[in-house]
């Protein structure tokens, strides 16, 4: 309750007065209230605010190995304005001191928009505050873990983490990808990991029983995404294999479609481009952090691949009125400097049916498409390991790169 009082007090503040400030250099953890339960939804993320060769801020985000740089920063008077790349978050406060800011997170999703209080202080070289005391067991390797334990929607993910002391990585996968790069501790019986990546805002804790188990598991990622967790070590456990996630109906030969590009004009799969070609379609969203790191793996692919026939479509699936869709795909566009084509898909969360009449059922972003000559499927891949998994992110790009050859 009490950094609730205090966020609300300096929140009550910005853009209250004016007068520009300067903000400290170095190292700075910041905190998003992530729900209206401060005692257990305090996230920490830790960034390093720059001056760059210009004369201009720079912010680094850091979770566990990945290195997220911030560069649209802006100033009026006492408040800055922070950009996150890629997606549409974006942090509004007011600069309180110079070590110290205070304000609101906003976050910008497909089909929700919602602020979240924010603070942070300069010199905090600890990603998580308190108390540390040496961790009661080493947790590194794999774990079965079960979200939702008991309820009806209960569902399986795979935790991998990597611990040395105290200091704790590692993420999620589930069917549709990862969780990303997550950063934390072991502190005595507890685990703490949090992760910042413009559109994700996640912390997950959980307590370390005797006996070895994951009890009491949170993940939280938002004022309407809490989920309880438990899981138990198991080297051996997989999930589904990915092309075994999304079904295609029966009977499917040759498929089409039609969508917008970013002009408004209609572009077909059977259009003179894409005849007689190979194509990777891509179902994603500008919204969607796997599919950020699936479009960079495509960008990388799409020079050697192209001039040899191969064509990639960028299917997004955004908000349901086309301009607004339209300034999120472009920005996604750019700043992942992605050279394949992208094309308006409608509303995420839509019948599917209606629009790719041939998916029997789609289960997650990103889903890919692995299209033949003769444009008929040879098999679909649902979600995408990142570089944040290690060994299933290179196990990833090698099933893709061996997939696109054998479409050549």
């Amino acid at each position: 309750m009490k950094y609730t009082i205090i966020i609300i007090l300096l929140v009550s503040t910005v853009f209250s007065s004016c007068g520009k400030q300067t903000v400290t250099k170095g190292v700075w953890r910041g905190n998003i209230q992530l729900n209206d339960v401060p005692a257990e939804s305090q996230m920490p993320f830790q960034f390093i605010w720059n001056k760059v060769n210009d004369g201009k801020d720079e912010i680094t985000i850091i979770n566990a190995e990945e290195r997220i740089p911030v560069t649209e920063i802006s100033y009026a008077g006492d408040s800055v304005f922070i950009k996150l790349p890629v997606f549409k978050d974006e942090i509004k406060a007011r600069i309180v001191s110079k070590d110290s800011l205070a304000g609101l997170y906003y976050h910008v999703g497909s089909r929700s928009k919602y602020t979240m209080p924010f603070y942070a202080v300069a010199g905090k070289e600890i990603r998580f505050g308190g108390e540390i005391v040496p961790p009661a067991d080493n947790i590194s390797g794999k774990w079965e873990t079960t979200v939702s334990p008991g309820d009806s929607a209960e569902y399986k993910i795979v935790g991998e983490f990597r611990q040395t002391g105290n200091k704790l990585t590692g993420t999620f996968l589930t069917t549709a990808g990862d969780h990303r790069y997550l950063d934390g501790i072991v502190t005595g019986s507890k685990l703490k990991l949090s992760s910042v990546d413009g559109n994700h805002t996640i912390l997950i804790t959980a307590d370390i029983t005797k006996d070895g188990r994951l009890e009491n598991g949170l993940l939280i990622g938002g004022p309407k995404w809490r989920e309880q967790w438990i899981a138990v070590k198991n080297e051996n456990f997989k999930l589904p294999e990915p092309e075994t996630i999304t079904k295609i109906k029966e009977g499917t030969g040759v498929i089409d479609f039609t969508f917008a590009d970013m002009t408004g004009k209609r572009i077909s799969l059977s259009d003179e481009k894409y005849k007689d070609k190979p194509v990777v379609v891509q179902l994603m969203g500008s919204w969607c952090p796997n599919c950020m790191d699936e479009t960079r793996f495509f960008n990388e692919l799409f020079p050697k691949y192209n001039p040899k026939g191969l064509q990639i479509i960028g299917l997004s699936f955004e908000t349901n009125n086309f301009e607004e869709s339209k300034e999120r795909i472009e920005r996604f566009v750019k700043q992942l400097n992605a050279k394949y084509d992208f094309l308006y898909a409608g509303e995420v969360g839509k019948n599917i049916s209606e629009t790719l009449p041939f998916i029997e059922k789609l289960n997650g972003y990103p889903t890919t498409l692995y299209i033949n000559k003769e444009h008929k499927i040879v098999t679909v891949y649902t979600g995408f390991s990142g570089p944040g998994t290690g060994e299933h992110y290179t196990k990833t790009k090698e099933e893709i790169i061996k997939t696109i050859e054998s479409l050549l």
